[in-house]
């Protein structure tokens, strides 16, 4: 993965497991993404067949207007502490994310998550802008909901 664009970090009252899980299913993302409105499961590409693979549709504000866009994201599950997730988008975007998981002392975990952005350079600033946003809203959302479903992780 290239340097990252932005690193956003949060620390959860869930195991390393289940945190895990939770990232490598983006149906769980749908209601937590303030972007994402559909998830649909595809098959996988067989070049990387542990990957699971994704159609997603998000709404993108762009000033008053919203623009629908639709694109290919894979996530895997690299080990017990690293998730690596990628989406391609249209017009050359891809994002590369890396989730790293670690066992907090006294229970929990730590998830760091860094995201590099290729972008053309018309739109690599807003789609960083927009992407740190949503991301650091995902991640506050999954806290509030896997802390709810079981303090104790």
């Amino acid at each position: 993965m290239s340097p990252p664009d932005f690193v956003l970090e949060i620390e959860l009252r869930a195991t390393r497991d289940r945190v895990r899980s939770f990232l490598c299913d983006l149906h769980n993302h749908r209601d937590l993404h303030p972007l994402i409105v559909a998830v649909e499961e595809l098959a996988a590409d067989p070049a990387r067949p542990s990957a699971r693979r994704y159609r997603i549709t998000d709404r993108v504000p762009v000033g008053p207007f919203g623009m629908t866009i639709a694109y290919t994201a894979e996530v895997e599950a690299q080990s017990a502490g690293l998730v690596r997730a990628e989406a391609w988008q249209t017009p050359g975007i891809h994002l590369t994310t890396e989730y790293e998981l670690a066992d907090l002392d006294g229970g929990g975990t730590r998830l760091i998550e860094r995201v590099s952005v290729e972008a053309p350079w018309p739109l690599r600033r807003f789609t960083i802008r927009q992407a740190r946003a949503a991301h650091r809203t995902t991640l506050d959302r999954m806290k509030e909901l896997l802390e709810s479903q079981s303090p104790s992780g």
